[in-house]
């Protein structure tokens, strides 16, 4: 696995702000994995999200990262155009053999057919899907058809499946392009459960501000909090949503332990790695984005006085739920 460093810096931030907050058992869903092996056509050494993560490391970072606690995952194909999707779905069902209670969504590209979707579906018991904005043509102006064919939404519904959906475009849940196909998709195909990455992309809260109410309204939709390091945009999505709806995510391990935080200025967010320089007037050390989000979330269950149900709901219990249903309908 890549070399990511834990320090004390981080254990100190756990015990003091953490530790009494996170609950004893954790489902994160969202999580990637990655085999080199899978390269495909890719040339060049690994660099971005080509980084060797097995479910085995999963395990051994979420001991460093959540000391003490169950923990279980639903693990989605990481996005890189060109690879060999196949032998990646392939090497992600072996590896989930291990846990039961976890889950995988099957990586698809737009030029799978909806035959080949629902076959390899079957054949791994796959809980859903997990397309990408990276296999359209334009992936920052996509909508969702052109990287999700509207024919796998009609699997997804036929066969009770989830849908892990990363919006595209500046403005996320707040463009109207995106707010009119989730609207139709959402209600033309019941069947199929969409949960939106990144507290639905809302990096920035000007996003969630804009589509809030809206994003209430849709039914069979749910969230995953990963990688939102934006107070604004948790506190507005647990203050507004159906708090079942809203489950814990981390985006580990290639975003959410790497050192920094996505910050968030104007209509912008990016990842911003902190400084070594250091500062005169206070500690200038980064630690991982994962517990900064963290800090986020617990400073929002203050904010709103979440009680110990609704937390420990958010970290698992809304996933086991949802894995419930899911499992149920098929």
């Amino acid at each position: 696995m890549a070399a990511f460093d834990y320090q004390d810096f981080d254990r100190e931030i756990w015990h003091k702000e953490l530790e009494d907050f996170v609950p004893g058992t954790i489902y994160d869903m969202h999580t990637h994995m990655w085999c080199e092996a899978h390269k495909g056509a890719l040339t060049g050494g690994p660099s971005g999200l080509r980084l060797e993560i097995d479910y085995q490391d999963h395990l051994d970072w979420a001991a460093k990262l959540y000391p003490g606690r169950e923990f279980h995952l639903l693990v989605l194909g990481t996005p890189i155009p060109g690879m060999d999707a196949e032998g990646h779905n392939d090497w992600m069902a072996q590896e989930l053999k291990a846990d039961p209670e976890s889950a995988i969504n099957m990586m698809v590209t737009p030029d799978m057919s909806p035959e080949y979707v629902a076959e390899q579906v079957d054949k791994h018991n796959f809980l859903g899907l997990k397309p990408y904005r990276t296999f359209a043509e334009d992936p920052a102006g996509a909508r969702m058809k052109d990287f999700l064919p509207e024919s796998f939404i009609e699997v997804a519904h036929d066969k009770k499946l989830a849908i892990t959906m990363h919006l595209a475009k500046p403005t996320g849940p707040a463009d109207t392009d995106n707010q009119r196909d989730l609207e139709r998709y959402t209600r033309e195909y019941p069947g199929a459960q969409w949960i939106l990455a990144h507290c639905a992309r809302a990096f920035n809260a000007f996003m969630m501000e804009d589509a809030i109410r809206f994003l209430c309204d849709l039914p069979n939709i749910w969230y995953d909090t990963s990688a939102v390091n934006d107070l604004y945009s948790h506190f507005l999505l647990m203050k507004h949503e159906d708090r079942s709806r809203v489950m814990f995510g981390s985006d580990n391990v290639v975003a959410g332990c790497a050192r920094g935080k996505y910050i968030t200025y104007g209509r912008a967010w990016l990842y911003y790695a902190g400084t070594d320089a250091g500062t005169p007037h206070c500690d200038s050390r980064a630690t991982l984005v994962i517990y900064e989000q963290l800090r986020q979330e617990r400073q929002v269950a203050e904010m709103l006085e979440l009680s110990k149900d609704e937390i420990e709901d958010h970290f698992a219990g809304n996933a086991k739920r949802f894995l419930a249903k899911m499992r149920e309908g098929k």
